[in-house]
């Protein structure tokens, strides 16, 4: 039978770390169809309970009620980037239970026209990088939206990358890794954008976190950081002289020497 929202997951990453399936892979309209989507909930020692991120309008109730499972109200609302399935419904959060909220200052919710939906209240502060928001320290990623940010408690070992990277199991490959969204969901961005986003993945390379929470996809529970370096430095696992054989200057590479980079 299939699961039906609001489905609670308690993380084993910690006790206090929750995923709120407000939209199973079989719900919704057919657009969304296909993958579930999420929320995450935080309650870690020394911070205040947190939501990260919201969901779309129309599932509020969804996520209420998951909210309502875990048995903690969120004081904090961090947004990390303006698409719907994250701000659709930041007017009925914060009506409902009030929490100070935090937004990228370059994907300010009240500002966002392009998706039909008009949020009304004022977020409390505006982000940039490098922030402190609690335990998290904010990274700007921009290139998936303008504000898009990943926020990263390397105490806890965890980055929340939301829709930054994917779990590989969102392009049909085993679960585990980490790949850059297609450029379709890069929403009303540039095509250029797409390609800029996956340039500014190395941004993350200066943290180490063993867990990459993700919005879509099966999220990494090992050696997140250690993947995500070798996905953004793939070059380098070709050749010992910090460069690849797919290099710009590859056609000049003659057969034997190739072969011989190939044999090492």
């Amino acid at each position: 039978m299939p699961e039906s929202a609001p489905v609670v997951r308690t993380l084993d990453i910690a006790d206090t770390v929750y995923d709120i399936t407000w939209q199973t892979a079989e719900e919704g309209p057919d657009i969304t169809q296909g993958e579930r989507h999420r929320s995450y909930f935080f309650d870690l020692p020394g911070d205040v309970p947190t939501l990260v991120d919201t969901c779309f309008q129309n599932r509020a109730e969804y996520l209420f009620e998951g909210i309502e499972e875990i048995g903690i109200e969120p004081e904090r609302l961090i947004i990390t980037h303006r698409h719907l399935d994250h701000v659709g419904a930041f007017d009925e959060v914060v009506e409902r239970y009030d929490p100070e909220t935090w937004v990228p200052e370059e994907d300010n919710v009240v500002e966002i026209d392009d998706y039909g939906i008009d949020i009304e209240t004022e977020p409390d502060h505006l982000f940039g990088d490098r922030e402190q928001i609690g335990r998290f320290e904010t990274v700007h990623v921009p290139g998936h939206s303008p504000g898009n940010s990943v926020l990263v408690d390397e105490e806890a070992g965890i980055a929340h990358c939301a829709d930054t990277v994917s779990g590989s199991d969102r392009r049909g490959l085993p679960p585990g890794y980490l790949l850059h969204p297609p450029q379709a969901t890069h929403t009303n961005q540039p095509p250029e954008a797409a390609v800029e986003a996956e340039k500014n993945l190395d941004k993350l390379l200066d943290y180490e976190f063993d867990v990459a929470l993700l919005n879509h996809g099966t999220p990494v529970f090992e050696d997140a950081s250690k993947k995500l370096e070798r996905y953004v430095n793939f070059e380098s696992n070709f050749s010992g002289e910090d460069r690849s054989i797919h290099a710009n200057d590859r056609k000049t590479i003659d057969a034997d020497e190739l072969y011989s980079r190939l044999d090492e």
